[in-house]
Formats: structure tokens, sequence, C-alpha cells
């Protein structure tokens, strides 16, 4: 229906009349709009209004309507409404997904809560103003004074739930106005053929991979519910499109980003109704309905706009109703008798889909894996791009949906992606445009709130970054946001307690220092559906937590005009395990499911307690910590280095032998990770054969210790152990002559320096005599082949040359070999070169000239002794750095994912590199530390009774040797006695830390 003449020709001339007028005075925010100012300033992302406005005040006055009221919703009390039910954003030009306008014969005026506050200022012209709220009590108000007594009040019934109907009518009780429903909607009749015609995509079946169950045992389910009622309804009336698309397992693509199809359901004792336009359905859908007919489980296909005229032929018998308040419209509320029926907030169905079951849950679970990785891709990708200049808003947020659409069961976004930077971040919802995009830049925060849609689950995150240097304020407030998350999330709580009670604690750390946030703490999220799933959440509204739902759990803080922060996560209610059971059901916790990691440029460590640091807050995220920086093995499990070794093409370097002799690439950080996984190995080798005694001259008594000041000439005292160091460099394999030199300072000879920046330090004890410093002169360094027997220890079995090799004269470490020659193997590393002892010499060789011989019996290891003065092994990650006193790396440590002594072993110099700790003498005592855990391991006392050696099982690998490595520690485990006596154990190592420390 096209406008009268007479609008068509008022618009005309409203239209020359602005053509005419002067320039806008500039605004002092040029973002938003200033309706004081003369003439009135809009942003560009505003839209005139006052046609629309002009065109249904009209179509009110025809109906004799003083005030027509316009909700964000459908009829279905969707949250994400399609573009064909948009009204309200149509009319004024708002985007926002919640609101209410109320337009009467003068004056228009929207509600909407705190997140778009802003960008109603940006997006509303001056026609309307701007309510901040959105209590139905404060819009009645509004009402009662621009409208005079007995006007009428009207509204699209179809639009507005039960319960908002009745908000409605108390406000204007006994005020003289009338609320009349009209069921013609109005602004439709203005918004004419220019409206969006209905959805014709097809509404499809989901595999059953990707159902928690098939659609006949959720009939099952509910109608058992109908029988155990009290008051055993005959039927449950669905209006909600999740119900539908989640009880038969269809899906569809009526609205943007969220599979649900417009739909009714009746579900009776003995029939089952589906209100759907049947042309739209696939072929295998229609099958799996119509699979029962004709029965209980037949579903009878009706045309969506009968919904309620069926309905009201079906109250007309001996009937009970039983629906849900928040999601039944007036419109179809009002056809039931009273008397038959049965209310509640939240239907059955409502209920049953918020509580996931085992199958549900692990598909949702997958689904975030898999969005982790296309998150992380997105922050790598930024954190390059971003200092060049490269990126905006809109750009990266079509960035981050190109690389989901790249994972697996991808379906596009769960909805429109938020990519704010600056003072954008300040509007909780923005969205980004070609027109309103900002670049990205260093210098400001950066919100990206996304999340997609997967045929096992549906996913939703928020990261906030800042590639350059963060004010005090936003790392204090990026901080407690974060501090509210952890609490929450470890929050343990008695079962059946609202989201509402719990809610605060997100708040907590915000409040103390006088910060709060305007929108809600979380969500309830679904699989392969709406991202905001009711009724779960921390709101007054919601239902309360029960184990087997998901929510999301976002705490933000927003500074308007400057920047914005949220962090959120998804997580599921599990149970907890509690030292005390109180009750017939368990308490309950969180499981964080989200994989994505946080901003440590905008972490206050100073703010966080110890328990805030310790991140393991889920199962996932304990599977998944595992990969420390930068390294590439994620476990023993997950890693088989015949087979999972990574390419590098952008690597130029030449792939060792080994990898060539296997055919595959080792990229160069692989090269890396082994290389010091090689020097650790046989440094510690190499140290113990020093500490036997058995390698010639001792450094003199009094020497320089690298922990010692620069300079100093103290003695040690007899009573402390002096320690030494072996250099190790990190890349390549170290000179096996070069770690076994020594030295002393003499006349004329500068001490040694310290080691510099790129070498790994291990400190050594030093036992009877002293171990020489690193750095002494080429002639007073001892050969393995000039100082009589060159190894004593156990041997990894035998090997047999099968092609000479001679090394270059330059090369003082490798073996000559002979085609037939015998050599003992000391150490033999999955990759790289080996270990051996070959005519009296220890040296090193490549494991392609040789044969293994096969022995019949694998070499013993030997468990050390028990010792009257051992120290117990620390249990925590606490003790040890209290026992070599750095407890002040702690929260660094714990931060970066190394939370129990399992963690702390697989720490490497890189990772210090990495986590930012510089001083030599505190990365040389961590990363001894570390080595000296592995010797608990071998050094671990037997079981009472039990005078057995211990025999390493060959499919247990130890620690982290990687598996089918041989005797990879073999050099490690020495006889006892020599051990205990000569290098007093790893207790005793540890001791010697400590004492280095307080010297």
């Amino acid at each position: 229906m096209h406008p009268p003449q007479w609008i068509a020709a008022w618009v005309l001339l409203l239209h020359g009349c602005a053509m005419d007028r002067p320039p806008q005075a500039a605004s002092a925010k040029t973002d938003i709009r200033n309706c004081t100012a003369d003439p009135p300033y809009l942003p560009p992302t505003a839209i005139n209004t006052t046609a629309r406005l002009a065109a249904l005040r009209g179509t009110m006055r025809a109906h004799s309507v003083h005030a027509y009221i316009v909700p964000s919703t459908d009829a279905h009390m969707s949250e994400y409404i399609a573009e064909r039910d948009s009204r309200l954003g149509w009319l004024t030009g708002f985007t926002g997904s919640a609101g209410t306008v109320v337009v009467t014969w003068d004056k228009a005026a929207l509600w909407t809560d705190s997140r778009y506050w802003i960008q109603a200022e940006r997006q509303l012209d001056c026609n309307w103003e701007l309510q901040r709220t959105t209590w139905i009590k404060s819009i009645g108000l509004w009402i009662l004074e621009a409208v005079p007594a007995g006007g009428n009040i009207s509204l699209d019934p179809f639009l507005f739930s039960i319960d908002t109907w009745n908000s409605y009518s108390q406000a204007l009780h006994g005020s003289g106005r009338t609320l009349l429903p009209i069921e013609t909607n109005l602004v439709d009749q203005v918004w004419g053929d220019q409206r969006p015609p209905p959805a014709s995509s097809e509404i499809y079946s989901l595999p059953a991979a990707f159902t928690g169950s098939s659609w006949q045992e959720k009939v099952a389910g509910i109608r058992q519910q109908m029988e155990q009622h009290v008051r055993r309804p005959t039927a449950v009336l669905l209006s909600g499109l999740e119900e539908t698309a989640w009880l038969f397992n269809l899906r569809g693509n009526d609205i943007p980003y969220n599979p649900v199809f417009y739909s009714y359901t009746l579900l009776t004792n003995s029939s089952i109704s589906l209100f759907v336009d049947e042309t739209r359905l696939s072929a295998a859908a229609r099958q799996s309905l119509r699979a029962g007919c004709p029965g209980p489980l037949c579903v009878e296909l009706q045309e969506y706009g009968q919904a309620r005229a069926h309905l009201r032929r079906y109250t007309q018998g001996n009937v009970t109703v039983w629906l849900g308040t928040e999601y039944t419209t007036y419109g179809l509320y009002g056809v039931i008798p009273q008397e038959k029926l049965l209310e509640d907030s939240y239907s059955p169905v409502m209920l049953a889909k918020a509580v996931k079951n085992a199958k549900e849950q692990e598909l949702l679970r997958a689904a975030h894996v898999r969005d982790a990785v296309a998150v992380i891709q997105y922050l790598l990708w930024l954190e390059k791009m971003v200092p060049q200049g490269q990126v905006d808003e809109f750009s990266g947020a079509q960035h981050i949906d190109m690389l989901r659409q790249a994972q697996e069961h991808n379906r596009g976004p769960s909805f429109q992606s938020i990519s704010a930077s600056g003072l954008n971040a300040a509007l909780a919802h923005y969205s980004p445009s070609n027109r309103s995009s900002r670049k990205l830049s260093v210098d400001e925060m950066y919100l990206s709130d996304t999340g997609g849609q997967y045929l096992d689950g549906t996913t939703d995150i928020t990261r906030t970054m800042h590639w350059g240097v963060p004010t005090p304020l936003q790392k204090e407030a990026y901080t407690r946001v974060l501090m509210g998350n952890i609490d929450l999330s470890r929050l343990i709580f008695p079962p059946n307690t609202a989201g509402r009670v719990v809610e605060s604690f997100a708040r907590r750390a915000l409040w103390n220092v006088g910060l709060n946030y305007g929108h809600g703490t979380g969500h309830g999220i679904g699989n392969f559906l709406s991202v905001h799933e009711w009724p779960v959440g921390f709101q007054s509204n919601n239902v309360p937590l029960t184990a087997g739902m998901f929510t999301s759990i976002e705490p933000g803080y927003y500074r308007d005009g400057e920047f914005g922060i949220r962090i959120e996560d998804v997580a599921l209610v599990v149970e907890a395990q509690t030292k005390h059971h109180t009750g017939e059901k368990p308490f309950l916790t969180f499981e964080v499911v989200s994989l994505v990691p946080y901003d440590r440029n905008l972490i206050d460590l100073s703010l966080l307690s110890l328990e805030q640091l310790s991140l393991q807050r889920s199962s996932s995220f304990k599977d998944f910590a595992k990969s420390k920086v930068s390294s590439p093995v994620p476990s023993e499990k997950e890693f088989n280095l015949e087979e999972n070794i990574p390419e590098d093409e952008s690597s130029g370097s030449v792939p060792d032998d080994a990898a060539r002799s296997s055919g595959m690439k080792l990229s160069k950080k692989w090269r890396a990770v082994i290389s010091r996984t090689m020097n650790r190995k046989m440094g510690r080798m190499a140290v113990k054969a020093l500490a036997e005694g058995k390698q010639g001259d001792v450094e003199e008594e009094g020497s320089l210790c690298p922990l010692s000041p620069a300079g100093s000439t103290e003695e040690p005292s007899h009573e402390k152990v002096p320690l030494s160091y072996l250099e190790m460099e990190e890349d390549g394999h170290p000179s096996v002559s070069r770690q076994l030199s020594s030295g002393e300072p003499g006349p004329g000879r500068t001490p040694a320096p310290r080691p510099a920046a790129g070498r790994i330090l291990i400190s050594l004890p030093s036992t009877g005599s002293d171990v020489s410093s690193p750095g002494s002169s080429n002639r007073d360094s001892l050969r393995l082949e000039e100082s009589g027997p060159a190894y004593s220890g156990p041997f990894c079995g035998r090997a047999r040359v099968h092609t000479d090799f001679t090394p270059s004269p330059y090369d003082k470490d490798s073996l000559k070999l002979r085609k037939g020659d015998i050599i003992g193997i000391i150490e033999k590393p999955p990759v790289g070169t080996w270990t051996g002892l070959l005519n009296n010499r220890v040296g090193s060789f490549k494991f392609i000239y040789v044969d293994v011989i096969p022995e019949e019996t694998a070499p013993a290891r030997k468990s050390r002794g028990p010792s009257k003065s051992k120290r117990l092994k620390p249990k925590t990650l606490h003790e040890l750095l209290e026992r070599i006193n750095l407890q002040e790396h702690a929260s660094t440590l714990l931060l970066n994912g190394y939370q129990t002594l399992e963690d702390f072993k697989e720490l490497r110099e890189t990772h210090l590199n990495e986590l930012n700790i510089t001083d030599p003498q505190h990365r040389a005592k961590l990363l001894t530390a570390a080595e000296l855990l592995l010797d608990y391991d071998t050094a671990s006392e037997p079981e009472e009774g039990d005078s057995s050696e211990a025999q390493p099982s060959p499919s247990e690998p130890k620690g982290d040797i990687p598996r089918d490595s041989g005797c990879f520690e073999g050099s490690e485990t020495l006889d006892s006695s020599r051990d205990e006596a000569e290098l007093g154990g790893p207790e005793g190592q540890l001791r010697d830390l400590s004492l280095a420390e307080s010297s």
C-alpha cells in the first residue's frame, strides 16, 4: 500500500528545504549527533527519518491511534531477526539488537540499554529522543505525558510476548488511556512493497553425526514430561524458532547468522503439527518427518500462517496447552481459554535444549577447538599487519570471517563481527562498515568480538588487544576485567544456583576501584543454533545453572570516547570435585572451553593473585597448555618424530643428514629445538664425566665463579659448593673438546667473562675438586684422547661401521670410522649425531654410517640408592622456586602456562627469552633446576622392600624424551653410589643453587 499523495508532496517540500539549508555546525564529537546546535549536526552514520515518521503518523491518524509501540523483535521473540522484520531499524536507522520505539502524533523516542547508547547517538537523527533505559515502566510514564487522557495506545499483538503485554497493560491501567491491539502492522503498511520478501531457502536435516539424539527420542522425552506433570497437559505449544529447529534436528537460513526457519509446533500426546512453508523442506527432511506416518510420531505439515486458526480449533476440546510465556506472543495466547492454559516462563523444550547431553558437549568442545585455530591465526595476522598500517576495522572483520570459513564444518559467522578500534570499542556492540571503519593502530586498543557457526556447535569469543604501550588505566582496567573473568569461571557454587546470584564475582575486581559495565555478564550458546541461547545466563530472568549448560562469561569496561574492553570465554557447567559432599547433588563449577590466549601486553601481573594466575580452569585448557612458548611438540601422544616432522618451505637452510636419509625436511625451528636437546644431553654427560675426576687437571681453588660479581677475587667458602658453568651454543652442535676444556686465571690472564646472550648456561656443582670455568685458552684445553680412560658409564648398545668416514682436520669432535669398527654407543638421540666410544676416545658420529648390533638384553639402568640426607623432591613449582630463591618469577611462569613441575621440566633457553627473563644468573638457575627435575625422575627411591634395579619400558619413554629414542638418557643413569657421593644427587644440586644465590 502506497502512502497518500499529500504525504508524498510533503516529503518533496521537506527535501527541498533541506537542500537549501546552510551547512551544519560542527560538533565537538563529530561521530555523534548534536541536536542543540543551530542548525543541528548529524554524523554521516545518521539517517533522515522525517518522511518515514510522517507516513506512519498519517496511518496512525487513519486508525485513531495516538501512540504506536514498535519493538525490535519478530513474531517469535527472536533477538536476531530477518531484514523483513527489522521494523524498528527501518523506521529509525538504529541497528542495535535491543530497543523499543514509541511514536506519537508529534514525538518519537527510542529506549535501549547501555550497550547501544553511543551507537544510537550516531545513527538517530534529531527526530528521536534517546531514553537510556529499557524499563517498561519508564515507557509507560513517557506515554502518559505524551498522550492525553482518552487516547489509544496500540501495538501489534504478534510482536509482544505475554509478559510484555501484561507489563504495558499494568503501566497504563487506570490512566484513562486504552491499550488497543491492532493485528495489521502499521509499519508494514508504510513500508509497503519496499519491505524485503519472505525467506525461500531450503530447510534441511542436520546429519546424525551432529545431533545429540534423534528427533523421535526428543519427542518421547517431552511427552514423558507431559505425563509426569501434575496438570497432565495434552499439548505443548512451541513459538521460539530454536525450539522447533532443535526438536526436529532441522536447520534453515531465514535469519542471518542463525540457522533457524520460521515455524510453529503443536506437540500433543498423540500427534505432531509443524507449521512451516512445506515447499522449502528438503527431500531428506520431509522423509525424516514423515517416516512415522501414520502414528504418534508422524509429523503433520501445515501452512505457517494457519497456526493461530489451528490452535483455536484445538482448544475447543478438553485440552490443556503448556507454553512458555517468554516466547509466546499475545496474539497466539489470546485464542486459548484461560482455564486451558499451563504457563511457565519457558517451555519444556527450551529447558531441555539448554542442558547438553554428553555427545552435544563433545561436539561443542570440538567446534571451539577449530574456532580457536582461526582466532589465533587472526591475532597473529593482526600482530604482523597492524604495525604496517594495512588493516582497518572492516577488513579485519572480513579477514577473520575468511579464516573461519577455512575450518572444517564451518557455516559462516554466528553474528556480525564486532571489530572496534579506539573509541569505537566503547560501543559494546559496534559493527564496522565501509563508511564508519577506522584504521587499526598500535597506539589504540582493539576489541574483536566474533563467532562462528559450525555443524557441531556455535562459538562466541571476545579478545581485546594493544600492540603498543597501553596507558596505566587501560592496563589496570584490562587486568581487572580479566580478574573478573577468572574469578567467575573458577567459582564453585551449590546446585540450582541462579546465575544472577554469582554474577557479581565477575564485577568484584572492577567494583573495588569504582568501575563497572552496563551489559549482562553472559548468555547461553547453542549447538549450531543461536549464539545467544536462552534461558541460560546471569540475568534475573534466566533459569538456575545446571550441569550440562554452556554459557559465556564476558565482563568488560567501556570509557566513552576512548576505548572499550571485553574478555569473553565460553564455559560448560560441570560438577565440582569438592572435599565434602553435603547433599544429594554435587556442587558445580565451570569448565572453560575457549582456547584463545589473552593479551599479555595488557596484563598487570601485580594485580593478579597466584590463584588467578593458575589458569588451568578446564580439562580442555590443560590439554592445550602442554605446548609451551616456542615449543612445537605438544605432547608425546600427539607427536611422532618419524611421522610428524613439519616442513618449513620458507627456511633456506639445508636439512640434517638424518632428515635427508628419511626423505623429510626439518624446519629451522625444529632443528634448533633438536640441537638444544642434543646440547643439553651431551653437556650433562660431559659434566658427569668431569665430576668423576677422570679427565685430567682441575681448576685451582679460588678461581672466579661466573655467579660471583664481576672482578671479584673472593675465595668461596669451604662450607659452600662453588659453581661453574658449561657453555653450550644454542645453535649447532657444541664441541665436545670445548665442553671439556678447562683453565684457571693466572698471571697475565683475564678471568673468564660472563657468557654472552644467546648461549645456554648450566651450573655445575663442584665435588672434591673444582671444575674449570669456560673461556680458558686452547693450549690448556684437555682432549679426551690425551687423558686415559674416556668413559666408564653405561652404554646403549653397540654399532658396527659399514662405511668409512674421515672427519676434516678442523673437526675435533667426530670419530674417524673404518668399516668393521665396533662403537660403544653412549647416546643415540632420535635425530642428529650419536655419541660413542671408539679406540678409547669419546666422539660423535652419524648413525647413517653404522648398523646397530642387536643385543640380547638392554643395559640396565640402576636406581639411585637412598640417602640419609636426601631432601624430598619439591611438590609444587612454588616450592621449587622458593628453594632456589627465585620466587619473583612465579607469576611470570604461571601466567605463561608453567603450572606444575611437569610443565617446568620443559623450560628451555628460548622460552626464557620470550618470558623476558634476562638476568644471566636467574636464567642459569632456572634452566639448571629444570634439568635437575629430570634427574629426580631417574633418582626416585624404589618401593619399600624392592631392591631390584629399575628397568625402563621401551614403550614408555620418560619425561620429554620422544618415543623410540633408545637410551637417550643413558648417560644420566650412572652408578647410584657415584652419583650420590660425588654429585650429591639432584637434591644436593638444588640446594647448591640456593647456596649460590645466598653467597
